[in-house]
């Protein structure tokens, strides 16, 4: 692709969501490998991204369509472990004979293996994915450029062109910004966007495991008493651990051995799955459940974690962010149809309206 410092649109963020954004939003507008319409600018290298990720992401079913018709699925290397039952239910930790019997019973149970409900992909394989699909797309991508401010715009259409100042490099111009840049997004700053934000009270844990027992492709949520306890199938007998304690208590069980923890997690979920193994590292994820007031400011369009975090316990985080993504495009794609620019004020009234429910609903939801 030939290096040009004007485009439609400016992607910040080089992750999953970026990432998807950018192959998105590249079939909403007119370009071609020539002249890209679209430039990814991304503050990590390539060499970053061979890290390995060992955490997994839920993709609900819808999603999945979505990723089928960008082309992203296809190019997902390993299986996905598709979700066709869900298992819900509360106890405290057994210590009976009878509350180890009580403990195996789910209040919920949903069971359709014609149609899952859901997928889990390992995270690496999925940036994988994405960047073999967005190889064939019309998108220029600057790596190792980081953002040190912003120019826009204040006008009803936004006319002129925002710029976008990189360190040790010549700046760019574009019609409309997409903050991909996570929770911490520095775009969202630069711009002064108000953000309301929930105190830091828990903490989540996350971890893969190893079970004894076939996990049959379910789900499972425990809603115990110092927080609630997500496995979510990923491989034969492996399940991806999600467990939201006080900050106090995450701290402790992320300090202790393997077989201290795998005693833990074994005495809040209980013996359905027999024995319970730790399976590689563990993280820890601050739990710090935040909305912005407005998704957009002129010529800026915030997307994925860096316009809503919500809680990671019914993994919706990233359908939200592909939401996004098919809400932006389409609004986009109108906006060219009538011969606007992507930094009409159709484009982030739409958007707005057309993530606003969602987004503070899933929010109230999952931190309820």
């Amino acid at each position: 692709m030939t290096n040009q410092d004007c485009f439609d649109i400016a992607i910040v963020g080089g992750g999953l969501t970026g990432l998807m954004m950018a192959i998105a939003l590249s079939h909403a507008t007119s370009s071609s490998a020539d002249t890209p319409a679209i430039v990814l600018i991304d503050r990590d290298d390539n060499t970053k991204k061979l890290r390995p990720d060992l955490r997994t992401t839920t993709i609900h079913a819808a999603g999945k369509i979505m990723l089928e018709t960008l082309g992203v699925w296809d190019n997902l290397k390993a299986v996905p472990t598709p979700i066709t039952s869900i298992k819900v239910g509360d106890s405290a930790p057994a210590k009976t004979d009878f509350a180890r019997r009580y403990q195996k019973g789910f209040r919920i149970d949903w069971h359709d293996p014609k149609t899952p409900m859901a997928y889990v992909v390992a995270n690496e394989d999925l940036l994988a994915a994405l960047s073999r699909t967005l190889e064939s797309r019309p998108v220029q991508i600057l790596n190792g450029a980081e953002v040190v401010g912003i120019t826009r715009h204040n006008g009803a259409e936004s006319s002129g062109l925002a710029k976008i100042q990189l360190a040790d490099r010549s700046d760019i111009s574009c019609h409309l910004i997409v903050a991909c840049d996570g929770a911490n997004s520095q775009l969202r700053e630069l711009a002064a966007m108000r953000r309301l934000v929930a105190p830091h009270r828990q903490t989540a844990i996350v971890a893969n495991l190893r079970v004894e027992r076939d996990h049959d492709n379910t789900a499972f949520q425990r809603f115990l008493p110092t927080g609630p306890m997500a496995l979510m199938p990923h491989g034969a007998r492996h399940l991806s651990l999600v467990w939201t304690l006080p900050k106090t208590e995450a701290d402790k069980l992320h300090r202790c051995d393997d077989d201290t923890f795998s005693a833990a997690v074994y005495a809040g979920f209980g013996d359905y799955l027999g024995g319970i193994h730790l399976d590689g590292p563990r993280w820890l994820w601050p739990l710090i459940p935040s909305v912005m007031p407005e998704l957009t400011s002129p010529q800026l369009i915030l997307a994925g974690d860096a316009g809503h975090v919500i809680h990671p316990l019914a993994g919706q985080g990233y359908n939200l962010a592909l939401g996004d993504a098919a809400v932006l495009a389409d609004a986009i794609a109108a906006a060219g149809a009538r011969g606007l620019a992507p930094s009409h004020l159709s484009v982030r009234t739409d958007y707005e309206n057309g993530r606003k429910i969602e987004v503070r609903a899933m929010s109230a939801i999952t931190s309820g």
